[in-house]
C-alpha cells in the first residue's frame, strides 16, 4: 500500500492554506474565493517588481492584464503568461505572486492574462484572449521597454496548453516555458488514478477534461502530445511536479518534441506537487524551483543582441 507522498519543504504549508480556504457553493463563489485569497501566498515573499494593470481593446470586450515589471536596463525581453486554473478558475489576482515571481526570477517584463474562463466562454474565447493578448505585447513593446524580437510565453497547467496553442499558430514567441500542463488530455490515463497529489485529485482531473471537451477544447485542437505540427515550435523548457498526476504526460510532451527537433528540456520538480508555483511565499523549495527554471529560460530570452546593436551590425 502506498502512503502519503513526502513533500517539499514548506509544501505542507501551501497544502494548508489552500485547504482551509472556505467552501463555495458555486463556480463564481470559488473564483471570488481564490481572489480574496490570493495574497496569502505571497506572505514573506516580496518580489522586486512593479505592477500595474492594463487592458486589451477586443471586438466586444476587454481583456484584463498585469504587468510585471523588474526594471533593468531597456530593452528588455518578456514573457506573455497565462494561469492556471482547470480553464474555469484563476485570475491575474489570484496568481499574482506567479507573475511577480517569473519576473524578478527572468529579469523578463512578465504580461499576465485574464483570459476568458469556461464554461461562460467556449475553449475558442479563451484561445482568442490569449492571441489577443500577445499581439497587444508585442504591438506595445517600445512602450512597455520591451525588444519585440525577444518575447516569449510562459504558462501553468492549463495556461500551459494554451501558451502551446499560441505557439502552434503564431511564429513571433521566441520560447516557451510551461509549468506542470494538461498535455494530454486523456480522462482514463492511468497516471491519474495512481497519483499521490493531495490537492489535484484524479476526479478533478477528470472534471477539467470532461469541461473542456464540452467547451470545444478537442473539437479542432488535438491534445499537445498528439499534435502533428509540434516541428513549428519554439525551444522549450518544462516543469513538472513529481507527485503531479500530469507528470507522465509532461515526459510524454518532452520526447514527441525532441522527435520533432524542437530543442526542448525538462525537469522534474522532486517531491513537488501540481500548483506549486503558487507557494512561493511560503516554500524556499519552490523559490529555488522557480529560480532554475529562470536559469533554464535565460537564455533563450536573452540570447538575441538589444535593438540598438542589431541595427548597428545591420
Amino acid at each position: 500500500m502506498t502512503g502519503p507522498a513526502i513533500l517539499a519543504a514548506g509544501i505542507d504549508d501551501y497544502v494548508a492554506l489552500v485547504s482551509a480556504q472556505p467552501p463555495a457553493a458555486d463556480l463564481e463563489t470559488m473564483r471570488l474565493v481564490g481572489d480574496l485569497n490570493g495574497h496569502r501566498y505571497a506572505e514573506g515573499f516580496d518580489p522586486g517588481v512593479r505592477r500595474f494593470d492594463s487592458y486589451v481593446a477586443a471586438p466586444r470586450r476587454e481583456i484584463a492584464l498585469r504587468v510585471f515589471d523588474p526594471g533593468g536596463e531597456e530593452p528588455r525581453p518578456a514573457l506573455c503568461y497565462f494561469h492556471g486554473g482547470g480553464f474555469a478558475l484563476g485570475s491575474i489576482e489570484s496568481f499574482d505572486i506567479v507573475g511577480a515571481g517569473l519576473a524578478e526570477a527572468t529579469g523578463a517584463v512578465v504580461v499576465s492574462v485574464q483570459y476568458r474562463r469556461l464554461p461562460e466562454t467556449d475553449y475558442a474565447g479563451a484561445r482568442a484572449d490569449c492571441d489577443a493578448a500577445f499581439a497587444w505585447l508585442a504591438r506595445h513593446a517600445e512602450a512597455l521597454g520591451v525588444d519585440p524580437a525577444r518575447i516569449g510565453v510562459a504558462g501553468d497547467s492549463a495556461g500551459a496548453l494554451l501558451a502551446l496553442s499560441l505557439c502552434a499558430a503564431n511564429a513571433q514567441p521566441i520560447c516557451q516555458l510551461l509549468f506542470y500542463g494538461t498535455f494530454a488530455m486523456d480522462p482514463e490515463a492511468p497516471a491519474y488514478a495512481n497519483g499521490l497529489d493531495p490537492l489535484l485529485t484524479a476526479d478533478r482531473v477528470r472534471q477539467y477534461i470532461t469541461l473542456f471537451t464540452r467547451c470545444g477544447g478537442l473539437d479542432d485542437n488535438p491534445a499537445p502530445v498528439d499534435r502533428q505540427d509540434l516541428a513549428v515550435l519554439p525551444p522549450t523548457h518544462i516543469v513538472a511536479a513529481e507527485h503531479d498526476p500530469l507528470c507522465a504526460e509532461a515526459v510524454q510532451l518532452a520526447a514527441r518534441l525532441e522527435e520533432a527537433g524542437v530543442p526542448t528540456t525538462i525537469r522534474i520538480a522532486p517531491k513537488m506537487i501540481h500548483g506549486f508555483l503558487r507557494a512561493l511565499g511560503v516554500s524556499a523549495a519552490a523559490r529555488a524551483e522557480v529560480a532554475a527554471a529562470a536559469e533554464a529560460i535565460r537564455p533563450m530570452l536573452w540570447a538575441l543582441a538589444p535593438i540598438e546593436t542589431r541595427k548597428a551590425m545591420a
